[in-house]
């Protein structure tokens, strides 16, 4: 019997996505490209996953991260280079010499080092990802085995959200109607022909990887349970959002290939993280008016800058009320299991029983009512069932919303992000600033103005002529970014660029 009271579980219960603590934004994106690329940007039909996303691309990561992951590898030959093992070949690619058959892979390594992805540059070499640019530069997770093992790929930052991210564009739920199938299908059309389209580095990558042999397939029972999550009701919310972004971005007018990729990353974070928001919101029966994220724009400094201060508590309460739900669901499901006959909570906390005794013991004896609730919070207090809040948390970091530190963190996007927004409601572009700020609280429940903060509890608790001052700010950036052009002191037109049929 699987625990029903895990961590896991009681997360993918209450949102039925749930961002883990390790979730970043570039992991995200990548793991969803790759699922698509291996599985020709199509769905196989019902609910198998026809290829895993385990790429190694070894022989590449060795040329573009200096770092020889085929170390240890003395079985076999490398393909064209004759005797050579694929040691020495990892060794000769990471040190950027040229082999035989091949010339100036210095330079070529120098320009692969040009798209690390800085987000990723932590922890082993393994997670270092490069920016979504083209279909042959993608790569999963790598880890080594032991500290002087092989390398291999393996769930380490990506977390399977982007299996069930990718079948959402190409195979959503039942429910979610033709109009969003048609949107998906078509982002999944213009993501195979952007990250297909010709480039010299894809040539470098397939002649790099040509002479080593295809690994195995690598498939685990957790990718096809991420890809079977992504045909499930719960999620249909979810892939209507996306579905209707994706398009957006990668359709819109005057973006290049790789900015639309890189837009879709950070989108693809944001939608994630709100589609948690919101699960909590629904969870713990939050007002319409506590519903939002208020962004603040520069301004005066922190003590007088009252919109960065509601920043800062919005940003709070979201985490407060995503631990409330995750608290308020373990404690039903642990009030449903309790009157039960011949539970053995042994089994329900299995991967944790070892830090939840007492816990354990007092159900044993048997509790009700408030001692139920008191036993769930003591439970998430010990046992780590906050790895949600903190995936939202690094979602928004990595996505660009994110800015200060500690507990003086608040919301405000950076350019990147906000060329994301305009990109994913390019359908809708060109639009007056008013227009694209109400968008925002539509799509996201992001306030800037007052407009949007008067349906909020904001009204009441900022001066409305702040807002404004805000929502001046916030115009300022999207047309110091080229996102938007100020026609004169009251109008301001964004999303020119993103207009289509261009």
């Amino acid at each position: 019997m699987p625990e029903r009271l895990s961590p896991g579980q009681i997360a993918t219960r209450l949102f039925g996505l749930a961002p883990d603590r390790d979730e970043r934004a570039p992991q995200l994106c990548q793991e969803a490209l790759l699922t698509l690329a291996m599985n020709g940007y199509e769905s196989a039909g019902g609910d198998g996953l026809r290829m895993p996303p385990k790429r190694e691309r070894f022989g590449l990561r060795s040329l573009a991260l200096g770092h020889n992951f085929l170390a240890g590898r003395a079985d076999g030959r490398v393909g064209v280079v004759g005797e050579m093992t694929p040691h020495l070949y990892g060794e000769k690619l990471a040190a950027g010499h040229d082999l035989p058959g091949s010339a100036n892979l210095a330079l070529a390594r120098a320009a692969l080092e040009g798209l690390i992805d800085p987000d990723t540059r932590k922890g082993q070499p393994g997670g270092w990802l490069l920016f979504p640019f083209h279909e042959s530069l993608l790569w999963y997770d790598a880890r080594r085995q032991g500290s002087r093992g092989r390398w291999g790929v393996r769930r380490v930052w990506m977390r399977g959200s982007g299996v069930t991210l990718a079948r959402l564009l190409v195979d959503p739920p039942a429910g979610v109607g033709d109009s969003t199938r048609e949107l998906g299908a078509a982002a999944a059309r213009a993501l195979r022909e952007t990250l297909q389209a010709p480039s010299p580095l894809a040539d470098v990558a397939e002649g790099v990887e040509g002479p080593i042999d295809a690994a195995p397939e690598q498939r685990q029972a957790a990718e096809d349970d991420a890809w079977r999550l992504g045909g499930e009701p719960e999620l249909e919310a979810l892939a209507q959002r996306l579905c209707r972004h994706a398009e957006g971005i990668m359709l819109q007018g005057g973006a290049s290939g790789p900015a639309k990729l890189w837009q879709l990353r950070s989108v693809m974070a944001l939608d994630l993280a709100m589609h948690a928001l919101t699960a909590a919101w629904d969870a713990t029966a939050a007002p319409t008016e506590q519903r939002y994220l208020l962004l603040s724009f520069a301004g005066p400094p922190r003590p007088e800058n009252r919109v960065r201060q509601r920043s800062e508590a919005s940003f709070d309460t979201a985490r407060i009320r995503l631990r409330e739900a995750i608290l308020r669901t373990l404690a039903d499901a642990i009030a449903v299991l309790a009157g039960q006959e011949g539970v053995q909570w042994q089994d329900e906390f299995v991967s944790r029983k070892a830090l939840l005794a007492d816990q354990i013991e007092q159900l044993e004896r048997g509790v009700a009512g408030d001692d139920l609730e008191r036993i769930a919070r003591e439970v998430v207090a010990i046992a780590d069932y906050g790895r949600p809040v903190g995936g939202f948390q690094g979602l928004l970091q990595t996505a660009g919303m994110l800015a200060g530190s500690g507990q003086y963190r608040y919301l405000a996007p950076n350019p990147e992000l906000l060329a994301a927004l305009v990109g994913a409601l390019s359908a809708r572009m060109p639009m007056s600033s008013d227009e694209f700020f109400e968008a925002m609280f539509v799509e996201w429940g992001l306030v800037v103005g007052q407009q949007a903060a008067a349906r909020t509890a904001l009204g009441d608790e900022i001066d409305g002529a702040e807002l404004e001052r805000n929502a001046r700010r916030a115009e300022q950036q999207l047309a110091d970014s080229g996102l938007a052009v100020a026609l004169s002191d009251r109008t301001t037109v964004v999303g020119e660029r993103a207009r289509r049929g261009r």
